[in-house]
């Protein structure tokens, strides 16, 4: 089980296959994850899901840094999307830089550094827990190994990356069962690691039974 570490609270998640909300998604590719066959009830929900809009006070192209010791409620260099630590309170950076992902992006992208395993980026994202969500991003991977997930506690669907160097989906759904209340994109490897991410989509789905 990983324990996510930030100022204010300690998440614990699980990074292994069992975790997952469909177990029949476990022989498809990892980030196929555990999505079903769906199609879309509403439009994007994410905040500045393209990471188009820096945080305030950030010039562009800053890096933006945290360690322990800095003032708590770390913000990354993307406007409503805060960066998280390991519980060894390993340094993390982000910054905006210009975005190559493919499809539809913006002009921006994140560039995360982390020093340790579970340093990435996150989100409070409170839904209905009555209803079903897909959550999806795009991660290119320089070193490292990514996941994303859509809770902060065990037992939520995860996601992880299976290549370097080029883009990769990613995405997880929830059902009825398992809510949706935090967007995490994380990196998992001991050693740390560097990603880009762009294009996050959170939107609701049938559930399903």
């Amino acid at each position: 089980m990983t324990t996510f570490h930030h100022p204010a609270r300690h998440a614990a998640c699980a990074l292994v296959a069992a975790a997952l909300a469909w177990p029949a998604a476990q022989a498809a590719s990892p980030a196929a994850s555990s999505c079903p066959d769906y199609f879309f009830l509403s439009d994007n929900l994410a905040l500045n899901p393209g990471f188009e809009t820096p945080t305030a006070g950030t010039a562009a192209g800053a890096q933006v840094c945290w360690q322990a010791g800095d003032p708590p409620f770390p913000s990354s260099a993307a406007a409503d999307w805060q960066m998280h630590s390991s519980n060894g309170s390993a340094t993390v950076c982000s910054r905006l830089v210009h975005s190559s992902v493919p499809g539809p992006g913006g002009a921006k992208m994140l560039e995360f550094k982390a020093g340790s395993n579970e340093g990435g980026v996150y989100r409070n994202q409170a839904l209905d827990p009555r209803r079903a969500d897909m959550f999806s991003v795009w991660v290119k991977v320089r070193s490292g190994q990514v996941a994303i997930q859509s809770r902060s506690v065990t037992g939520g669907p995860v996601a992880w990356t299976s290549k370097t160097g080029e883009w990769e989906q990613l995405r997880v759904c929830t059902n009825s069962l398992i809510d949706t209340n935090q967007l995490v994109i994380f990196n998992q490897a001991a050693g740390g690691g560097t990603f880009y991410v762009d294009r996050v989509e959170l939107r609701e789905i049938p559930i399903r039974e």
